[in-house]
């Protein structure tokens, strides 16, 4: 179409052109968009069209970030908002701030990104243009993804799928498709990725094999989550063939490496592992955070099977910083998302303003209701997303439970209600039996299953009004109100007796003999703050690991005040 305007005449045929230069310059066409944009500025130049110009302008921006000169358009980007062109379509309006946050996005600046993908995607909106609000979905969605926001990115790519779906828009089912076989996959959610699979095959006819090879990764990722190697490595070996985007390197090797790993050789996953990491060293590469955690943790793997454990525990450590990157990336997104969704609530309520100045005063007493309502609403939600992310704050990441940023805020409020009240409380401190040996026989991903494991086993057995919490690693702790050391051991001792029965699933390979030990001490006989009673309950532990494991001991009978 932008060809068949390029040979109309006047105006047209300058937005035709026009049109054919951002196509050009999407794909990489440099010299084709720059003869395209001199045509197009030739037909508006004499006419002194300023808003068309400053399209020239933004699609010259957009060629000069694909040759590889970001800053060099982000500064031209800042001289077009700086001369605030009027008469901008929604359309043109959903380029201009596609086009910044992509800019913001390649010299790593999210905050500015994700602000410029929510304008795009208001932008799109506005224009009721489908391919446009599938496309700003899809970016944001994929950005939020990136930053490792999974709630809001897996949103996101299902409203963009469910609209591209409506609109028979095969190239953005594929893209959404995509998206969410990533995003499924981060969140632990196998099935669904694969479910995404066969959905995103389901477009090859519509979309090409051409642009289907350009999923391969994805499309690999999914096969890999279910088991399915073979298939994996099928789409691997496709994408080998294609043009994967230079940034694709991180997330090839950790796939590569855990096909390989899955095949029982480690030897290859490693070298394949310590290759790209050193390439990565000697060319500064920027790899996204999510593909090079999992690098890492498949280096880590390799050379666990290869009974490297010093290496394994190094790749380890490093994947964990870059997990902790993560969560506080994803914590940031959503402040921005919820910071965002209130500048643009209030720049509609602004423009709702503006207009109900022209009617009735009646109308404008309904109106001003509505909005009321809405803001609302909207501090509703602001409180929803505050109250998640403070309990985020709290949250064991692993298994669920509380931390210990959550024991220390809470214990000292029931401490104080047990001596008001005369009441007896315990604290137990709990420790996996044998949790290394378990790891160095059956892997990190082994013993992570049996902390969770575990971990849902307490809020079962113990009392809804004890408070239980990872303390670290193998520790976990439970501050136990309104109850004696013989009523702590008690429940204890049916959660040992839990905790050790065989698995009912004998397809599961689960590691032989798990157990735990504990430790309990007594407040106040014990002592009067929690890290008194943590101490008392620790020797006891120790006792018990000393005795044989797989028992609960009580802290000695000594009154506190004598220790003291």
């Amino acid at each position: 179409m932008a060809q068949a305007q390029a040979g109309q005449e006047g105006p047209a045929q300058g937005h035709g052109w026009l049109a054919l230069a951002l196509v050009e310059a999407r794909s990489n066409g440099g010299g084709l968009a720059l003869e395209a944009l001199a045509r197009a500025r030739a037909l508006f130049e004499p006419a002194q069209d300023r808003t068309a110009l400053a399209l020239c302008d933004e699609v010259w921006a957009i060629q000069l970030r694909h040759a590889g000169d970001p800053a060099a358009s982000m500064h031209l980007q800042r001289e077009i908002d700086a001369r605030s062109e009027p008469g901008l379509r929604p359309y043109d309006r959903f380029i201009a701030h596609n086009s910044r946050a992509l800019t913001h996005q390649w010299l790593g600046q999210p905050d500015e990104a994700l602000r410029h993908f929510y304008a795009a995607a208001d932008a799109a909106q506005t224009s009721g243009l489908a391919g446009a609000r599938i496309t700003a979905l899809c970016n944001l969605g994929g950005f939020h993804q990136a930053l490792f926001n999974l709630d809001d990115a897996r949103t996101l790519s299902h409203q963009a799928l469910q609209l591209a779906r409506q609109a028979g828009k095969s190239a953005g089912v594929a893209n959404a498709a995509a998206n969410l076989i990533v995003i499924h996959h981060a969140a632990g959610q196998p099935a669904e990725a694969r479910a995404m699979v066969d959905l995103l095959c389901e477009q090859a006819d519509a979309i090409g094999p051409a642009a289907l090879q350009g999923y391969a990764l994805p499309l690999a990722l999914g096969h890999l989550g279910m088991g399915e190697i073979d298939a994996a490595q099928r789409h691997l070996d496709l994408g080998m063939a294609g043009n994967e985007p230079g940034d694709t390197l991180a997330f090839r090797t950790w796939l590569q490496a855990r096909c390989w790993l899955a095949r029982s050789l480690p030897e290859r996953a490693r070298e394949l592992t310590m290759r790209a990491l050193r390439e990565r060293e000697s060319q500064r590469r920027s790899d996204p955070p999510y593909d090079l955690m999992e690098l890492h943790r498949a280096a880590a793997d390799a050379c666990e099977a290869l009974d490297d454990t010093r290496a394994a525990l190094t790749w380890v450590r490093q994947a964990q910083a870059l997990y902790e990157q993560l969560v506080g990336r994803s914590a940031r997104a959503r402040f921005i998302a919820l910071q965002v969704g209130h500048e643009l609530a209030t720049a509609q309520r602004e423009r709702d303003m503006a207009l109900d100045s022209r009617r009735s005063v009646e109308d404008d007493h309904r109106r001003l209701a509505l909005l009321n309502e809405a803001l609302q609403v909207k501090m509703a939600e602001t409180q929803m997303l505050h109250a998640r992310l403070q309990e985020q704050a709290v949250r064991d990441p692993l298994t669920g439970l509380h931390n210990r940023r959550h024991l220390f805020d809470v214990a000292p409020g029931l401490l104080e209600l047990a001596r008001r009240n005369d009441r007896p409380l315990c604290v137990a401190l709990i420790d996996l039996d044998y949790f290394k040996l378990l790891n160095d026989t059956f892997g990190h991903q082994a013993g992570d299953a049996e902390l969770q494991r575990f971990a849902s086993l307490l809020p079962q057995l113990l009392r809804r009004s004890d408070v239980t919490c990872r303390h670290g690693g193998e520790e976990f702790v439970a501050v136990m109100p309104d109850i004696d050391a013989d009523g702590a051991a008690a429940v204890l001792s049916r959660l040992l007796e839990e905790y050790q029965a065989p698995n009912q699933d004998s397809g599961a390979r689960r590691p032989p003999s798990c157990s735990f030990s504990a430790g309990i001490a007594i407040f106040p006989k014990h002592g009067h703050t929690l890290e008194q009673l943590l101490s008392r309950a620790d020797r006891a532990l120790y006792s018990a690991k000393r005795l044989g494991r797989a028992r609960i001991e009580r802290a000695l009978g000594t009154d506190f005040s004598v220790l003291a």
